[in-house]
């Protein structure tokens, strides 16, 4: 009966031995995962970041964006064979990197990301209309709309992109509670994620 009963306590010592380095097991690699998905998201955060910043930079402001429209449907309003040259434009290749990976992104900043993202898309669509046989048939005043129409959309992009890269920007200083806050705070076209659960 000894010998049995010792070799119950050796299974049961086993049993719990091996039981706990499952748990153990377990619990670290959850905790390396997280890590891993902290990372990742830092670093599209930073590229995403940086990516919009360029475009941001380009757009320089609102004023500026106008007065070069001004002074170029000024131009077009004088000459009525004159067709504006738009350059096509490619402003989201990180993006596109990322969109297998989009999950990763908090719900904080997916939403206003994604908005900036489809406005650029929208422009580069709009800008190969423009490039085509279609617009150089136009009258010049439905080309001047459509070009009013351009600018209005890049101003847009403007708004869209100040809006995601500060909230890029609290999410990373303060995680969701800065960036719900600063979602709140800002003024932008772009649906206010605050309601809704954290991705």
């Amino acid at each position: 009966m000894t010998d049995w009963d010792a070799r119950i306590w050796q299974a049961v010592i086993a049993g719990v031995f091996i039981g706990s380095g499952w748990f153990v097991n377990g619990w670290l690699d959850r905790r390396a995962a997280s890590a891993l998905r902290r990372e990742k998201l830092r670093d599209m955060h930073r590229a995403i970041y940086a990516e919009i910043g360029n475009y941001l930079a380009n757009l320089w402001d609102e004023d500026r964006l106008q007065a070069y429209a001004d002074a170029m449907l000024d131009r077009m309003r004088a000459d009525a064979e004159f067709i504006p040259f738009i350059p096509r434009e490619k402003s989201d290749t990180l993006f596109e990197a990322f969109t297998t990976e989009i999950h990763v992104l908090p719900r904080y900043t997916i939403d206003p990301i994604v908005a900036y993202y489809s406005q650029v898309r929208a422009i580069s669509s709009l800008i190969d209309d423009m490039r085509g046989d279609g617009f150089k048939a136009m009258t010049q005043d439905r080309r001047m709309a459509m070009y009013a129409d351009y600018i209005e959309m890049k101003k847009q992009a403007l708004q869209f992109g100040r809006y995601a890269n500060a909230m890029i920007t609290a999410y990373a200083e303060g995680g969701a509670d800065r960036a719900k806050a600063e979602a709140k705070r800002f003024s932008n076209p772009v649906a206010d994620p605050s309601d809704r659960s954290q991705g």
